[in-house]
Formats: C-alpha cells, sequence, structure tokens
C-alpha cells in the first residue's frame, strides 16, 4: 500500500504549551481520514506543519516518499497538498470564477487556458456554476464553503485537508456538502478532515485518529475509537469511572 503522508518524531510547541510530541503517522493513498479531539488540542496545528504555513520544532513531513519538510507553502501546493479551511477566505471582490482560476493559475501552476475548463467543472460538480459571476463576498455561508472546497479542488489535489468544513451549515446543508466530499474521495484524493460534526465525518472516514496532549491516542475504525473508554473520557466529557 502507498504511503501519501507520513509524520516522522514531529513535535511543535508554542511557548511552554507542547501541541505535537514526537508524533508518527502514515496516511496511505486514497485513504479518508478523521482527526477528532478537544478545542485546543492542536488539530489545526498539524495541518499547517503538513501544508508548511507552520514550521517543524522537530521531525520530517514526508510526502508520497519525499521529505518536503523544507519545502514552502506553494512547492506544498504544486505538488498536491491542498487545504479548505474552517472559515472561508475567499476573495471577496473576485467573483467564484475568478477565484478558483486564482487557485488553477497560482496554486497548481497551470496556465489561464489549461485552467478555464477544469475550474467550470469543478464549478459545476460544486454546485456553484450558476454563481460563477458573483463577487465572493456576497456567497451564502454554505456557497462561501462550497467555494473554499472548490478552490482547493482546483489545485488539483492527491490529499485534501479539511479543516471543520461542516461547521455552521444546517442539516441539509451538511448533508449536500458531505454528498460532495464523498464524490471528491471517490476520484482517488486522500481526505485528512478534522470535524466536530461527528455524523458527517463518519459518513465518509474509514479511519479516526484523536489527538490529545500532543499524542494520538486512538486510532482504528471511527465507530470503535468513539467507543474507547480514554477518548470518551476526554474527548466527550464522559466521565468513565462514574
Amino acid at each position: 500500500m502507498t504511503i501519501a503522508l507520513s509524520l516522522r518524531n514531529v513535535s511543535k510547541s508554542f511557548g511552554a504549551i507542547r501541541i505535537a510530541d514526537g508524533i508518527d503517522l502514515d496516511i496511505s493513498e486514497n485513504e479518508a481520514v478523521g482527526i477528532l479531539g478537544p478545542n485546543g488540542a492542536g488539530k489545526t496545528t498539524i495541518l499547517g506543519l503538513v501544508t508548511g504555513t507552520l514550521s517543524l520544532d522537530a521531525g520530517a513531513v514526508e510526502f508520497r516518499g519525499r521529505d518536503i519538510t523544507a519545502l514552502r507553502p506553494e512547492q506544498r501546493c504544486r505538488l498536491g497538498i491542498a487545504r479548505a479551511y474552517q472559515v472561508p477566505q475567499p476573495f471577496g471582490d473576485m467573483t467564484v470564477f475568478e477565484n478558483l482560476m486564482v487557485a488553477a493559475c497560482f496554486g497548481a501552476g497551470k496556465s489561464i487556458a489549461e485552467s478555464q475548463a477544469g475550474c467550470l467543472e469543478i464549478l459545476e460538480d460544486c454546485g456553484l456554476a450558476d454563481l460563477a459571476n458573483v463577487h465572493a463576498g456576497r456567497l451564502t455561508l454554505l456557497n462561501r464553503k462550497r467555494l473554499e472546497l472548490a478552490r482547493a479542488l482546483a489545485t488539483k489535489p492527491k490529499i485534501l485537508l479539511l479543516d471543520e468544513i461542516a461547521g455552521g451549515l444546517t442539516q441539509h446543508e451538511c448533508d449536500e456538502l458531505v454528498a460532495l466530499i464523498r464524490r471528491v474521495h471517490g476520484t482517488g484524493v486522500t481526505i485528512v478532515w478534522i470535524e466536530h460534526v461527528l455524523h458527517a465525518l463518519m459518513s465518509v472516514v474509514g479511519r479516526a485518529l484523536v489527538l490529545y496532549q500532543g499524542k494520538f491516542i486512538a486510532d482504528g475504525a471511527p465507530a470503535d475509537v468513539i467507543r474507547e473508554p480514554k477518548v470518551a473520557e476526554i474527548y466527550m466529557g464522559i466521565d468513565t469511572d462514574a
């Protein structure tokens, strides 16, 4: 089985707070992996270490067998690492289509001519085709989240990192977003998803990790992981000694 992403003895601290404490992790090609943990556990920090927006204190990040620890974020993006943020960050004064073109041209390094058809196809897939000429700053929350995901897809990722993308959505909107993520995963894209909306996460991922005090304390099938006593106590606030 080919390994898409590896963390090797990765450590990261902010002052006295140890966010990652010698973490080792392998994620295989085309896996869909969920990362759980209490607020402040460092889940988003892990994504920053993978994309290169944060630097490691120690250890290494490998992508498809290549050590990318010294690469800048834009270099990692062009290798195939894309991220959708918890709070969408579109270029509000640009149209939806222009937002995708920026991602394709600068994130994937494609020319304008070779990017246009692909961006239009992504707009269709993400349910944004009718909004292609609308300024991104005028979109609803659901459509901003769709755009955030669409921009990541425009960079032609091999691995897609999702940070609480279902937060703030209604049940119907959440179901639509989950269906879209399933379709993306079905094309062969590896998914790593941080999410507090558990029913959304568990309907997509086949493996769950729980981060606590700088280490992964559980790793396995999602239904098994959330039933572990330590996870119930730490993550869900259930006192297993009661």
